[in-house]
């Protein structure tokens, strides 16, 4: 068995000039040493696989959302169990469970936005897939599921709120003659730029800041979400927490 002077020379270090021992050493040294470069090797692969994988799945999520006739069926809300609609059938279950938001509040009946539920409901349907109306939409949705994934309940009462808002932003007007028609560089402009797809830009980059920046927290959750919610403004007394002054 060949082996360098580098092995020869640290088994004498290690064990004495003792020549078996020396070689039962070496042998033992390079046994380890290949093993380890295997296990690393077979961890590369592993990990190259493993995003060569999470490419394709978010390929498949890319190409459901861009072509989905309701979101509320990508997107189902607390009440709801998941089902596959025709529109998407060719979508497996894996991927929605393990990519896509588990619930929403936005698109439960505890949320009276009644015309933006039906927006994503159908509306969306008639929308390009390439538009930054189901862009921004899609952004916000998996915003939410993912306040929901670490917040649970906590996160309930200020996307609520967010609904309510967007429905108000949302007004009466044509969503497919109108917001469908607005571009990413429209938003930059408030002249151009259509009520509804300013409101969907301005609170998906306010949630987005609250969940990644996290300005302002409370216990570790959110202060806007304690702010949304009057159940949530604990006394110090009770609960060891300062009561929140400002809750507007």
């Amino acid at each position: 068995m060949g082996f360098k002077k580098e092995d020869a020379e640290a088994s004498v270090k290690h064990v004495g000039d003792d020549p078996e021992q020396c070689m039962v050493w070496i042998v033992s040294t390079l046994e380890e040493r290949q093993f380890t470069e295997q296990l690393n090797q077979a961890s590369i692969q592993s990990e190259q696989s493993k995003r060569d994988e999470e490419k394709r799945v978010k390929k498949q999520e890319r190409e459901a959302l861009a072509h989905a006739k309701a979101f509320t069926a990508l997107f189902p809300t607390v009440s709801m169990q998941f089902h596959v609609v025709p529109s998407i059938v060719t979508v497996t279950l894996t991927l929605f469970t393990l990519l896509l938001p588990p619930q929403s509040f936005m698109l439960s009946s505890d949320s009276s936005a009644s015309r933006l539920k039906q927006t994503l409901d159908s509306t969306i349907g008639q929308v390009d897939a390439k538009s930054y109306l189901r862009e921004i939409l899609t952004k916000l949705l998996k915003l939410e599921g993912q306040a929901i994934r670490w917040y649970k309940q906590a996160a309930k009462s200020y996307m609520l709120e967010l609904a309510a808002r967007l429905e108000s932003a949302l007004g009466s007007h044509d969503v497919v003659s109108c917001c469908a028609c607005v571009s990413a560089n429209d938003v930059r402009s408030s002249e151009a730029c259509c009520a509804f797809v300013r409101a969907l830009f301005e609170e998906e980059r306010t949630l987005t800041k609250a969940l990644f920046e996290m300005p302002s927290n409370h216990g570790g959750v959110p202060l806007v979400f304690l702010q949304s919610d009057e159940a949530m403004q604990f006394s110090l007394e009770d609960d060891g927490f300062e009561v929140l002054e400002d809750v507007s």
